[in-house]
């Protein structure tokens, strides 16, 4: 039995975007009527956005865009809104890491002295291409090595919780910002990458020097995170939340 074009997902999604902005329009009429312009206009664009987000990830893409180093707190809760969490940084008394979650990615923000220090992008989905700051790369998208020529160090864990990353310092152009690169895992199975995790975590835990270029993994890591900021990688991984903390915080792993 043929299905009609009527009935194809592309038509009814584009018949309830049609319904959406018909109902925002009946709704903006009569908001104007009071005179209530202002309340109006939040509530249209909020549900805009919501429609779009479900659809789209282009408008969380816009937000992650806009951040940028040495942006004040006040701001940056303009383009990301209210967090959901606040941690205190064990390593610096003046630094907060604000957090936001949502089912398609994490974001953390390094808050010191109502000034943006950095951020850090976790990307829960593997079509969840976040763009990476600065660097005009995406996540999920290519092998480690194909986006910066050589890094500084590699950093691991299998504890709390497994990650591989790279550290890189940017250029001059880049106000030489540390970035960390690389693969969280947030999930209760292994990856295709866990054992090599846990055997150069093991080799980083063994020896004095370690040959990073001997790193190889069985398949492409692709990275799902990146951390960036003007202070210290330990500040970058502190933003990493624990298997723990993000089941106790958010109830849910991933």
């Amino acid at each position: 039995m043929q299905q009609s074009d009527t009935d194809t997902p592309a038509n009814n999604n584009s018949t309830l975007l049609v319904k959406i902005k018909n109902i925002s329009f009946t709704v903006v009429l009569i908001m104007l009527s009071l005179g209530q312009w202002n309340d109006t206009k939040e509530a249209v664009v909020s549900v805009y956005e919501e429609v779009i987000s479900r659809f789209t990830n282009e408008i969380e893409y816009k937000r992650i865009s806009k951040l940028r180093i040495g942006l004040t707190e006040r701001y940056t809760e303009q383009i990301l809104g209210s967090p959901q969490v606040i941690k205190p940084s064990k390593l610096d008394d003046d630094l907060q890491y604000y957090y936001y979650n949502s089912e398609k990615f994490l974001l953390v923000t390094f808050i010191k002295n109502q000034r943006l220090n950095g951020f850090t992008v976790f990307s829960k989905k593997a079509d969840f291409l976040a763009p990476v700051a600065y660097i005009n790369k995406q996540l999920n998208t290519l092998d480690i090595k194909q986006y910066l020529p050589s890094q500084e160090s590699i950093l691991t864990n299998v504890g709390s919780l497994e990650y591989f990353s790279e550290s890189y310092e940017l250029s001059r152009n880049l106000m030489f910002y540390n970035l960390l690169l690389g693969h969280v895992n947030y999930s209760n199975a292994p990856t295709p990458y866990s054992q090599t995790i846990i055997d150069v975590n093991h080799e980083l835990n063994s020896v004095e020097e370690f040959d990073f270029s001997s790193v190889t993994f069985s398949s492409p890591l692709i990275p799902n995170f990146y951390s960036i900021t003007e202070l210290s990688n330990e500040i970058m991984l502190e933003s990493l939340l624990s298997n723990y903390e993000m089941s106790a915080l958010f109830n849910n792993h991933y």
